[in-house]
């Protein structure tokens, strides 16, 4: 930090009036408010510096050490100091980010001061809403001397005994199906463990999870469990089998509830505020449960189709609402101008609707994030039209990758389908993508004209013609990166699914095979 800067701050003059300016572009000394609802407070950031690259200006934003009931006051500003954050694994330092230049309108302009530092950063995000803060606060309120036994076993090369085997003692995520044991309390051995897989109920549960304030991820599957009580827990993220659950309990903490199984119908769930700071992810259907009648968050994954209407009733007062299609219909689209509350709002791979049902700005007051991937054509393009003049105002808006009707029809099928469009992929490899995937799938698909001999053959033969595909592609291009590699492993995985079980083709070696002939 300078020194200079840290002693000597000059606050520039601003009206009130241009607190509140229409497309607001960051600019270096610019402080700035905004609400957290994990808080109830309100957090402050600094736009330090701004830096030119080859495609686009980016902003640096710092998080700075201040929260209050009232946005800051101008006569503050010289008080400031940045956060410092050294929650879980980091080490010590600034909060430093990469956003955009164009200040989202949630944001609140206090004034301009001299930077407080002149440090660059690698780490890119988006403005948040003082999340970073929240969990640095949050660390804080914990003992320090639980705090510093965190942090010097996570730097510890020292080993114990666990389950009767040697582990780390640094050790952060453990999965009981890699690693037995009965009582959870052994798990104490472990004083920086923050990720905690269970496939079973283990002896000792609550009382292992109470006693500790760094298990933030706990996924539960498999507990036999009716009644669940995790209110004396730290968990942030949970993901819990719902099968036979009938109570659920929640931490005021908990941020995300990840449903899994069959969920109970009626189940009743006690949560924090009924809800409203809550994000909730269903498994497959919009789920008949009690007690989050002020949720705040829905996502929903792989839909294939969704009724807005269904969920409106359920769950009215939604601030974020994500949906992911697999590719998927959404019915009663237009019903999403009824969620008055609603600041977030993505799609991706969701069709069924039309011009017409794409929500107006002006029913959508609170709006601050707009995103549509991969929609019907008509739709995309009313869209881009009605919230361009909200876009100047500082809406995150995003609409891309519009579909014809013949795309659709082509492309329901593909796995493939996000690659058209993408960036650093050729349309021509798109195509081809798509066309070696429907050729392994007939293939696959026709294997049950073999004979028992020779299916084994045919299918590690259909394999390596699908590999070398890919490999040819990527030669001397490498756009095959991780999301890419994913993509075509997952589309091959579905693909030998399709094989009948009763064939008993050996699955895991020919994905095996895969990975020892892929070139990318």
């Amino acid at each position: 930090m300078n020194k200079k800067a840290g002693k000597f701050l000059i606050v520039k003059q601003q009206t009130f009036k241009a607190r509140r300016r229409k497309n607001m572009l960051a600019k270096a000394g610019d402080v700035y408010c905004v609400y957290n609802n994990y808080l109830k407070k309100y957090t402050a950031c600094q736009i330090t510096k701004i830096e030119e690259d080859d495609q686009k200006p980016r902003a640096v934003l710092l998080s700075l050490d201040w929260t209050g009931e009232e946005p800051l006051k101008e006569e503050e500003l010289s008080s400031l100091q940045p956060l410092y954050k050294d929650f879980m694994y980091w080490n010590r330092g600034l909060h430093l980010s990469n956003v955009d230049v164009n200040v989202p309108a949630n944001y609140t302009f206090v004034g301009n001061v001299t930077p407080l530092t002149d440090e660059s950063t690698n780490s890119y995000a988006t403005f948040g809403n003082g999340y970073e803060i929240y969990r640095q606060l949050k660390w804080q309120e914990i003992p320090k001397e639980q705090r510093d036994t965190f942090k010097e076993a996570d730097k510890s090369k020292e080993k114990v005994i666990f389950a009767g085997k040697e582990c780390l003692v640094s050790k952060h995520h453990l999965n009981d199906e890699w690693t037995h044991f009965e009582d959870a309390l052994e798990l104490k051995v472990f004083p920086c463990l923050s990720k905690l897989t269970l496939k079973k109920w283990h002896e000792n549960v609550y009382e292992y999870l109470q006693s500790t304030p760094f298990i933030t991820e706990l996924v539960l599957e498999n507990h036999n469990q009716t009644k669940l009580d995790f209110s004396k827990t730290s968990t942030h993220r949970l993901s819990l089998d719902m099968t036979g659950v009938e109570e659920l309990i929640l931490n005021d903490d908990l941020e995300e509830l990840i449903l899994l199984g069959e969920v109970t119908k009626d189940c009743k769930i006690k949560a924090y505020e009924n809800g409203a700071n809550l994000l909730l992810q269903p498994d497959k259907t919009i789920p008949k449960l009690q007690g989050l009648k002020d949720l705040g968050k829905l996502h929903f994954m792989n839909i294939t189709e969704l009724d807005i209407e269904k969920i409106l009733t359920k769950y009215p007062k939604l601030s974020e609402l994500r949906l992911w299609g697999k590719p998927g219909n959404l019915v009663h689209f237009d019903r999403v101008s009824e969620f008055k509350e609603l600041e977030v709002l993505t799609t991706m791979d969701l069709f069924g609707f039309t011009a017409e049902d794409i929500p107006r700005p002006d029913s959508l007051p609170n709006l601050r994030i707009f995103w549509m991937n991969s929609l019907p054509e008509d739709a995309a393009k009313i869209a881009k039209k009605l919230y361009k003049k909200r876009k100047e105002e500082g809406l995150d808006l995003w609409i891309t990758k519009p579909r014809k009707a013949e795309w659709l029809a082509q492309n329901l099928d593909n796995p493939f389908r996000s690659w058209d469009g993408q960036e650093n992929i050729t349309p021509a490899n798109a195509k081809k993508a798509a066309a070696l995937y429907r050729k392994t799938r007939t293939g696959m698909v026709k294997l049950v004209e073999s004979s028992p001999d020779e299916m084994m053959q045919r299918a590690t033969e259909l394999v390596k013609l699908y590999t070398e595909g890919f490999n040819k592609m990527d030669k001397g291009k490498y756009f095959i990166e991780t999301v890419e590699r994913e993509d075509i492993y997952t589309a091959l995985d579905d693909i030998l699914d399709l094989i009948p079980a009763e064939f008993n083709i050996a699955k895991e070696i020919l994905l095996n095979f895969f990975d020892e002939l892929k070139d990318f």
